[in-house]
């Protein structure tokens, strides 16, 4: 399908869904004399088709912003009769305001997203703004129609529509982040799983069911922490969206801590709950996120060269004593190749540290393709690097794999590099475990037998350089 069918058909489903969730908004009425709805999942969709729009850019967004106007004013027509002529200019602005604050930042515009706080952050205000200013435009609406309770009427469509956008819109942009299928967890982390939902939904049942009104909404954030704090981000989005239908369905029937509230009050309760258990999971969650990731990082480059993005000499160290430790218990043993650029020095001097950088980067590329899986390559110096091989039974086994280390080093560079020159060699020393060797002197022994290589004549040919090096 091309990206016109796939624009047309993410239109249809876009308005499909809004339509469904302006019925459903409708069903959500405390009462039938006041006419509030407790949410309304409508302006949430909006903001979504808004930023689906936005993504979409060019003549396919500009005909997803003319189809989220007409359906807007369809449906509230309607569903509203003469009032849709206020309204539609009113949920499209709360749209506009929305999608706007969301993708403009430090002046450009860019894509919305839920990865770290801050991304929360911008979401909250810019739903926040967006209400304020959509609801100062209800409230002329409301004047006009003489509503006696003209400030309520106006702090709930402000908090309505702000609440129910929080929530879906967060949980919408969190699942775009997931990957599809979800890796499958393990037994034992399944099962705390299952146990873990077992004892919030009995906290939450207490909470809103099985009680005559005491005051126990202050329990409601605590497995919400727990949640936020143990699991990921995507769970944490599911599980504000299961919390927040659980709510709305306590303050529609009047259960729990919403019992005895008039409706107006019912409604603002029931939706401070569900933005405040929004607010604190998702910021938890995506704190705890960020750290991980931040660890990550940072883990990775201490253990990792900059350039080349080969393992460095700590993370050398850490990974042969490892094998070597494998190695006496299975009585089994650990080659490693010792290998040294021939000429690197007049790469450097010739053309720049920049062509070196670009050499580097390929033999890095080359000995990466030739190591074995379970393989380490490291790069512990300017142009010395060091193949850890854990498939190598015998001498005679390491001298083929070190060869085949030496070729792939001196194969014609070609454009590969966009090198200057033909080809370059190295200068390869070899040395495997015994039953008594450390870490140390298995290095030692490597970098020892490639000196007497590099400087004994050992059968190592020059390399081939162009006559103007």
């Amino acid at each position: 399908m091309g990206r016109p069918g796939k624009a047309l058909w993410s239109a249809l489903a876009y308005a499909a869904v809004y339509v469904v969730c302006v019925l459903s908004g409708r069903a959500t009425k405390v009462d039938d004399a006041t006419q509030i709805s407790l949410i309304w999942p409508a302006a949430a969709v909006s903001v979504l088709w808004g930023l689906h729009a936005q993504r979409l850019g060019g003549r396919a967004g500009a005909a997803h912003w003319a189809a989220l106007t007409l359906v807007t004013a369809l449906t509230s027509w309607a569903v509203d009769g003469v009032s849709a002529i206020w309204f539609t200019p009113v949920g499209l602005t709360f749209t506009g305001v929305s999608v706007w604050l969301l993708t403009r930042r430090g002046g450009e515009s860019r894509e919305a997203c839920l990865r770290e706080p801050v991304d929360l952050a911008r979401l909250v205000l810019a739903v926040g703004v967006a209400s304020v200013v959509s609801s100062a435009l209800a409230a002329m609406y409301f004047a006009w129609a003489g509503d006696d309770r003209l400030h309520m009427s106006a702090l709930h469509y402000a908090v309505r529509n702000a609440v129910t956008a929080l929530a879906v819109v967060a949980v919408g942009l969190r699942l775009r982040e997931t990957s599809w299928p979800p890796r499958l967890p393990s037994p034992a982390r399944l099962a705390e799983a299952v146990a873990s939902a077992v004892l919030v939904t009995a906290v939450f049942a207490a909470v809103l069911w099985f009680n005559n009104g005491l005051p126990l909404a202050f329990l409601a954030p605590l497995p919400a922490m727990w949640v936020a704090l143990r699991y990921s981000t995507t769970s944490g989005s599911v599980f504000v969206l299961v919390a927040g239908v659980a709510i709305v369905t306590a303050g529609l029937d009047d259960q729990g801590v919403f019992e005895g509230f008039p409706p107006r009050t019912r409604a603002l309760l029931a939706q401070a709950m569900v933005g405040s258990l929004t607010v604190i999971v998702l910021t938890l969650a995506l704190m705890r996120d960020s750290r991980t990731v931040l660890i990550t990082r940072l883990r990775h480059l201490a253990q990792h060269d900059p350039l080349t993005g080969l393992a460095n000499r700590a993370l050398l160290t850490e990974r042969l004593q490892t094998a070597l430790d494998r190695c006496r218990r299975e009585g089994t043993a650990v080659g490693v190749v010792f290998i040294d650029l021939n000429g690197f020095k007049k790469v450097n001097d010739g053309w720049g540290h920049g062509e070196g950088d670009l050499l580097l980067v390929e033999i890095a590329r080359r000995l990466r393709r030739v190591a074995g899986p379970r393989d380490t390559v490291a790069r512990i110096g300017g142009d010395e690097f060091v193949l850890v091989h854990l498939d190598a039974p015998d001498e005679e086994a390491l001298r083929v794999f070190a060869d085949r280390v030496r070729d792939a080093v001196a194969a014609p560079y070609g454009d590969a590099a966009d090198a200057p020159f033909d080809r370059i060699t190295a200068s390869v020393g070899l040395a495997i475990s015994d039953g008594e060797c450390t870490v140390r002197s298995l290095l030692h022994n490597a970098d020892r037998a490639m000196y007497e290589v590099k400087h004994g004549d050992r059968g190592m040919t020059p390399a081939h350089w162009l006559s103007d090096l």
